[in-house]
């Protein structure tokens, strides 16, 4: 079984305004990451929401994502990401052979392709267990890792970012070669926005 935690919840300060329900192309930003998941055949996509995100919920929802509303703000990502894999423990119940995806809410121009990329290496190199896509000698988005780093990252230090987390598990760890420049694109700002936006026309 292949997961997804889509981790949701931040406050767009650098956007000004709500950034994952904007339009882009056809969907929303959260849609177009719903909707390249769930192509690339991913089984579950878990999309983590803050509190009151109501129009955010319902996209996800309607995109076909099982989603997790905080009952509070977290104060990071990997706090989000925790809540995340907490509900997939408790609702799916994991096994030892599955694996997770972390993928940015914010990277509406992620192709299945990658996705398809990623789990199929991972089929492939079963000694290890992170695999994280690469362009022109950069690190991207999503990556795929190996259930039991779920619990790892429960049990990592406090203070310790995912990835911190995944660059101390460098000898588990694969890189992936994509041509897929996307796979480096942030939305963070609206000129980044504006970027993507024309990249996509």
């Amino acid at each position: 079984m292949i997961l997804a935690v889509v981790p949701a919840a931040g406050l767009s300060t650098r956007m000004g305004r709500p950034k994952l329900t904007l339009p882009f192309g056809e969907r929303t930003v959260i849609e177009c990451v719903v909707a390249a998941l769930r192509a690339a055949g991913v089984d579950h996509v878990l999309v983590v929401v803050a509190p009151d995100a109501a129009e955010l919920n319902r996209l996800a929802t309607d995109a076909g994502a099982h989603v997790h509303a905080l009952g509070v703000q977290t104060p990071d990502m990997r706090a989000t990401v925790e809540a995340g894999l907490a509900w997939l423990d408790e609702h799916l119940q994991p096994q030892a052979d599955d694996a997770w995806l972390l993928v940015p809410a914010d990277h509406p121009t992620m192709v299945p392709a990658v996705v398809r990329q990623l789990i199929d290496a991972r089929r492939a190199n079963p000694q290890r267990s992170i695999f994280v896509p690469v362009h022109g000698g950069q690190r991207g988005h999503p990556t795929l890792l190996a259930w039991q780093h779920a619990a790892g990252i429960r049990q990592a230090p406090g203070g310790t970012g995912l990835n911190t987390y995944i660059r101390r598990h460098a000898a588990e760890t694969l890189e992936i070669e994509t041509p897929d420049k996307a796979i480096l694109c942030d939305l963070d700002t609206p000129a980044d926005f504006e970027r993507l936006q024309m990249r996509q026309a």
